[in-house]
């Protein structure tokens, strides 16, 4: 069964969903590499407390009331004025870019706590060895609250890059704000698929022979490190693809 995993932020009360829309693209490190620096700047998580962390999660994955947690959060403050390096693409604009590294994960995803992209403006962050990349994030993932989350990446180092024409320079806001150490693999995710209530119908039961279009909908959500509750993607009348996710209330 094909799963799609959806991103909530909680940072007070209102509740944020961001659907990873991008644009696809080849990063800009890879197209004019041969001119930009080799090197580039890298934050490094400090340590944390696995052992205690895995003690305490062997107790809650017992239970079903709470989420199932995969990652350690780190609270950071890396911006497009106090890390990274800025380097110019002649003819074309600026790229900023920013390594950050948290030893032995198995996973990275962040929250950027600012996020505006101006026109012509492009994001993209993709694992050391470029087998996974996520972007191009563009204008068209601006929200009112300035925040966008961004899914999970294999491995214990992931880059970020910003270009921005020189048309719109300096008009760009991008800051992470929280940086996810995921210590439990992305395949073990799938293990707060069935862990539901009794109340709840699992679809590969045969109970669920019947939906298996409205299958391929299903997504779990991510919640500042936890999985908690899941949800399906919905169409509307107008049958245009709008990327409308439904979940139940009480999981935000």
């Amino acid at each position: 069964m094909k799963k799609i995993i959806f991103l909530f932020f909680l940072p007070f009360f209102p509740s944020f969903l961001n659907a990873q829309i991008s644009e696809g693209g080849e990063p800009f490190a890879q197209k004019f590499q041969g001119i930009l620096k080799k090197e580039i700047p890298r934050e490094i998580m400090p340590p944390f407390n696995l052992t205690q962390i895995q003690l305490e999660d062997s107790a809650n994955d017992l239970r079903k009331d709470i989420p199932w947690r995969f990652g350690y959060n780190f609270q950071v403050n890396f911006s497009l004025v106090n890390s990274g390096v800025w380097e110019k693409i002649p003819s074309k604009g600026k790229l900023w870019r920013l390594k950050i590294y948290s030893k032995n994960a198995l996973s990275i995803n962040i929250i950027f706590g600012e996020y505006f992209i101006p026109r012509g403006g492009k994001v993209f962050i993709y694992s050391e060895n470029q087998n996974h990349i996520l972007g191009a994030f563009t204008e068209k993932n601006n929200l009112p609250h300035e925040k966008l989350g961004v899914d999970l990446i294999p491995g214990d180092e992931i880059n970020i890059e910003y270009f921005e024409p020189f048309a719109v320079a300096g008009k760009g806001k991008l800051m992470v704000e929280q940086v996810t150490h995921g210590y439990r693999g992305i395949p073990d995710l799938t293990k707060g698929f069935g862990s539901s209530g009794s109340c709840n119908n699992d679809v590969v039961c045969p109970e669920g022979a019947p939906w298996q279009d409205q299958v391929k909908a299903i997504a779990m959500n991510l919640v500042n490190g936890n999985t908690w509750c899941s949800g399906a993607m919905i169409n509307n009348t107008c049958q245009d693809g709008t990327p409308y996710y439904l979940t139940a209330n009480h999981c935000l």
